[in-house]
């Protein structure tokens, strides 16, 4: 179950992040996002989940064919509500349960491959995924918002915290 806390943990993080910033900030396109917005790495964040639960569901999943739902790019209050009901589902996860992931690594759509899994991977894939997006909005905000104060850890993954702490020791 430490993975299920760890990846709550890491997406309280982002609720925090999301409440730190102006619907401005949210929604500028940033030079160094190639002209992305922040609110647009955090529905790509969001919608991972969403295909884990669906995929959760039925067995399968497809994280290429995300619904791309533009309202998490505008709307922080939506995207956050969204957050907490994923946090609140995750915890009820058969971290066991066999699913199946389809992908596409090609350029048509005759490339399909489809793997086998668990749940409790997908999870780990999530949160691997969210860490890599919240590393990639922490530059942004160091350099284009520097009033904004951020959790330090954000955006580090777990084993590079523990790699950190374990030299700290020596």
């Amino acid at each position: 179950m430490e993975i299920v806390k760890n990846s709550k943990h890491i997406l309280n993080q982002l609720i925090h992040l999301i409440n730190s910033l102006t619907k401005d900030e949210y929604t500028s396109q940033l030079n160094m996002l190639n002209k992305s917005t922040i609110g647009q790495h955090i529905r790509h964040i969001v919608e991972f989940y969403n295909e884990l639960e669906k995929g959760y569901s039925a067995g399968i999943i497809d994280y290429d064919n995300r619904s791309r739902n533009l309202s998490f790019e505008i709307n922080q209050n939506l995207v956050k509500s969204e957050l907490l009901k994923i946090i609140d589902t995750i915890k009820n996860y058969d971290l066991e349960k066999e699913l199946l992931v389809v992908s596409n690594y090609g350029l048509s759509e005759k490339g399909k491959i489809y793997s086998k899994s668990s749940c409790r991977r997908e999870i780990v894939y999530a949160l691997d995924h969210t860490v890599h997006h919240l590393a990639i909005i922490k530059i942004a905000i160091q350099t284009k918002y520097k009033h904004i104060n951020l959790d330090p850890n954000i955006g580090i993954a777990p084993s590079t915290l523990r790699n950190i702490k374990k030299v700290c020791v020596q």
